[in-house]
């Protein structure tokens, strides 16, 4: 889509300013399982060939049992390939991951009989949905579950989640290694109180790291910590962060350099960290005044940004509503907030619907837009969003035109402008975080139609730029798609 804005205002230098985005437009919403008791979708991962794997559950609980899955792959337009049935009593995946040869590995938590606690499972499926393997770790009497997985160098994997836990959140942070076939090599059981549990483990420098809630002797903050390990289980070193006590944690990812990016489930803010753990900067992430609202999932996008998702509450009524002595919780959204990479918010909304929704993962497309994942009152749950628009604000500016094509492309793109006046001419290519990738242009025009192409001084991600053209009339932008 194009938009032409007039400059009202001198601008700061362009290879740092911040772009403001229109949020994405909404392409499409389905819903799953809806003749289920129960269905929520909780992590999305990208495939090779741009599929949705997605971990959750799907219950029914009609006699006899049947269709009680655990992990799903769907296409980019909502279509569903396969699901993959549980072999228990009752099984939700809550982590997953995509491996080298197509296959993929989940975690979650699993009751074998109707007699068991919950345990702590290991699954690989085939690339075409069949079970390759399960692997439960269990303790007699206790309740274990794993949250996250990452996959390692050697072809095993790292798992975190809690053990010997006896309520809903209560337990020990509890980080496994296995092998490629989830033989275990090691576990370790951290905290010195019951209410720790670890989040989201990965696997970078050489280091396994958790991010976990709790305490310990050294980390005496009840709150998120992140927790380094060597290959061998040894501990390394922890992070603790007193002003976030009592907060629990919410997703952490890669940050674009050599750290890390962690949002917080409670309170939700986005913090990003040096490869050690220290805090470089936190944003609180701005949600509606007095609502209830939770982070689940943030990941990194291909400008650099990142993108979050949870949901938002909000109330209703005065607080003595229905005499009930509190306020009451009238309704929950979807909420997706997407940040540049320094962690400045480019838009921030509510997938505002009839109907309780939630969104616990997110990603983005390689061709841009993004889709996310979750519940819709007990329906499992897909949206797709379209890539974002372009700059916010201003007016058309007659005798400007700019055009880009194709759109999307993967060798050269040809930038076409035309001026109604002779003008001095700037032609620039932005990421969305404002960055300078490349000038095109910069010389005094003529009236009339002009072209030049864009072929990338150096290779690109995949993703959404903006061709910015200034002249003295005003100044045009222009959305394209690199596909590499």
């Amino acid at each position: 889509m194009k938009a032409v804005f007039l400059v009202l205002l001198i601008l700061p230098p362009l290879s740092s300013l911040v772009l403001a985005m229109d949020p994405p437009a909404k392409l499409w919403e389905k819903w799953y399982y809806s003749d289920h008791d129960g269905c929520e979708f909780r992590d999305i991962e990208l495939t090779d060939s741009g599929d949705l794997f997605i971990t959750g559950s799907a219950y029914d609980w009609t006699a006899p049992i049947q269709d009680y899955y655990c992990a799903f792959l769907i296409d980019q337009e909502g279509n569903s390939l396969w699901a993959v049935e549980q072999p228990w009593y009752v099984g939700k995946g809550n982590d997953g991951a995509v491996l080298s040869d197509g296959s993929f590995v989940i975690t979650g938590r699993s009751v074998v009989t109707s007699d068991d606690t919950y345990s702590l499972f290991i699954m690989q499926i085939s690339s075409g949905g069949a079970i390759e393997w399960t692997k439960v770790y269990d303790y007699p009497d206790t309740r274990e579950e794993g949250y996250g997985i990452t996959c390692l160098p050697d072809g095993g994997f790292a798992v975190c989640g809690r053990v010997h836990g006896t309520g809903q959140w209560a337990g020990l942070a509890w980080i496994l290694r296995t092998d490629a076939y989830g033989d275990t090599l090691w576990t370790r059981e951290w905290g010195a109180s019951i209410e720790n549990y670890g989040k989201t483990i990965l696997f970078k420098n050489g280091e396994i790291v958790v991010f976990t809630r709790g305490t310990d002797d050294t980390l005496a903050t009840q709150g998120p910590h992140l927790l380094f390990y060597d290959l061998e289980g040894n501990y390394i070193r922890g992070t603790d962060y007193p002003e976030l006590n009592y907060i629990f944690p919410g997703d952490m990812c890669l940050a674009s350099d050599s750290g890390f990016i962690f949002v917080t489930k409670t309170f939700p803010s986005i913090s990003h960290t040096d490869q050690y753990g220290e805090i470089m900067w936190r944003h609180s992430i701005e949600a509606n005044p007095n609502d209830e609202n939770e982070g689940h999932c943030i990941r990194q996008t291909m400008d650099g940004g990142y993108v979050f998702s949870g949901w938002d509450g909000y109330f209703g009524g005065p607080w003595d509503e229905g005499g009930s002595g509190g306020n009451t919780l009238d309704y929950r959204e979807g909420w997706l907030v997407r940040f540049d990479a320094d962690g400045n918010e480019l838009w921030n909304f509510n997938n505002t619907v009839s109907h309780h929704n939630f969104f616990y993962s997110c990603v983005q497309l390689p061709e841009g837009g993004y889709i996310t994942g979750g519940t819709w009152t007990g329906t499992g749950y897909l949206v797709r969003y379209a890539p974002e628009t372009g700059i916010e604000g201003g007016d058309v500016i007659p005798g400007i035109t700019l055009e880009a094509t194709p759109n999307p492309f993967s060798g050269s793109l040809s930038v076409s402008f035309s001026l109604s006046q002779p003008s001095q001419v700037n032609l620039e290519v932005y990421d969305l975080s404002g960055r300078l990738v490349q000038s095109l242009l910069s010389e005094e025009a003529v009236p009339g139609l002009h072209s030049v192409d864009w072929n990338p001084d150096t290779p690109v991600p995949s993703g959404c730029y903006l061709i910015r053209l200034v002249t003295s009339e005003g100044t045009a932008t222009e959305n394209c798609v690199h596909l590499r």
